[in-house]
């Protein structure tokens, strides 16, 4: 378990206006969160905060050609797990319901695209699945960062964003004053780990700032994963 210092301003330069805005704020991120309570993890769309675009995904040595072709396969077996994992998804970017792997196939072929087009359009944070609003711990986060105006004016949708993508933001701070308990657990991290076996290593927190889209065409490529200006 770990956390992370996000930044604001003391408490002491705060005028009346901003501490109604915080209290306005709590009220929305309560209202956000009784909207979505109770509903499962993100099975529908998880793959899919990994894949933003059509080859630069994929390890190296998987072609992604072969996604659909297994999933077809898998279909035979368990086609409610296929449904829940991979189907649904692909039917809400192709504006299609009830659509099993071979039919989306079939509608892929006469609009003259590939299924890599189509799994690369961005997923939207107001699709409802079977099983209503579907977020992963990482959307989940980045969802309550989004209604409580973290983000501005700027477009972004929460189901797009990975748990690097998260921490990245520069809304954290990378250097922050740690709390005894923390330095006394280790004194080397540059954030707080309070338990686990393996010492957590964040890679550019806080070193991102938001901006519009965000997320929604990073490529993924080992060993580097490189991440491209905008």
């Amino acid at each position: 378990f770990f956390f992370l210092m996000i930044r604001r301003p003391p408490r002491s330069t705060q005028s009346r206006s901003s501490a109604a805005s915080d209290v306005y704020k709590r009220q929305v991120h309560g209202q956000w969160f009784e909207s979505i309570e109770g509903t499962p993890y993100g099975s529908h769309n998880f793959l899919f905060v990994a894949l933003d675009t059509k080859y630069d995904n994929a390890p190296p040595l998987l072609d992604a050609n072969l996604v659909p072709i297994a999933f077809s396969i898998f279909e035979q077996i368990q086609p409610s797990a296929v449904t829940d994992l991979w189907s649904e998804a692909i039917n809400k970017r192709l504006n299609t319901q009830g659509l099993n792997v071979h039919q989306q196939y079939d509608e892929i072929l006469k609009r003259n695209l590939t299924f890599s087009d189509i799994w690369a359009i961005p997923e939207q944070d107001g699709w409802l699945y079977s099983s209503g609003l579907s977020y992963v711990c990482s959307a989940f986060a980045t969802g309550l960062y989004k209604v409580g105006g973290l983000f501005g004016d700027f477009e972004l949708q929460a189901t797009e964003f990975t748990p690097r993508d998260v921490y990245s933001l520069n809304i954290f701070n990378p250097k922050p004053d740690l709390p005894p308990e923390c330095l006394a657990i280790d004194p080397d991290l540059p954030h707080c780990q309070l338990s686990g076996r393996y010492k957590m290593k964040l890679p550019g927190v806080g070193t991102v700032a938001p901006y519009s889209h965000m997320n929604e065409r990073c490529p993924s490529q080992p060993p580097e994963y490189f991440r491209p200006d905008n």
